[in-house]
């Protein structure tokens, strides 16, 4: 039986509109993909949410990547926080399963500064009991060592457990440890998945 409902953060229960954002800018495709590439796309990404490097080291390392579009970079972390907005459904469905009894944990790949900055303004995290976030540990999903740092700062038995990300890969990773799993694709799909697990929702 399942007590224990753990979240994703980024596109589970706040968009990370990055695309979004890119599209909106007033750059040409071949600008937008490299900043894509120099950023979110790059081998940088998941050093910026490891935490053990200076964010700004991150950022250097990143406009070196691509020097030609060093501004753009720039400006692309200069609105980073103006990309990220928490779904209409989140505080609802966190709120309607704590409500229902179920233990609510976060694991998430997140900057220090990023996640400080964004957690001012998710609503949701009033009704979570607890989680590991990327950078607190300098370990990133799919790494074994953040499940583990979960189940063991949270006494977590996984197989009473289902695990929310949108990708996959973070979703093998928790399967190893014995974690239910749902992948995210629309909230709607969501919740049929969470009642197929028996999850009251």
């Amino acid at each position: 039986m399942i007590n224990t409902i753990i979240f994703d953060i980024g596109n589970v229960l706040a968009k990370f509109a990055w695309k979004e954002y890119l599209q909106e800018c007033d750059y040409e495709e071949d600008i937008r993909q490299k900043i894509s590439n120099a950023t979110v796309q790059s081998k940088f990404w998941k050093e910026w949410d490891r935490g053990d490097k200076a964010e700004t080291e991150i950022i250097e390392q990143c406009c070196q990547h691509a020097p030609e579009i060093e501004k753009e970079v720039r400006i692309f972390f200069d609105h980073i926080l103006s990309m990220v907005k928490e779904y209409e459904y989140s505080e609802g469905l966190v709120k309607q399963l704590k409500e229902n009894g179920y233990k609510i944990y976060l694991l998430s790949n997140y900057s220090r500064w990023h996640f400080i900055n964004d957690s001012k303004k998710f609503r949701f995290l009033q009704y979570v009991d607890g989680g590991i976030i990327s950078y607190e540990i300098n370990h990133v999903k799919p790494e074994a060592e953040i499940y583990e740092a979960l189940i063991n700062k949270y006494n977590l038995n996984p197989e009473e457990a289902v695990f929310l990300d949108d990708l996959q890969e973070n979703l093998e990773g928790a399967k190893l440890f014995g974690f239910h799993t749902i992948q995210v694709k629309s909230y709607e799909q969501t919740l049929i998945d969470l009642r197929n697990l028996r999850v009251r929702i």
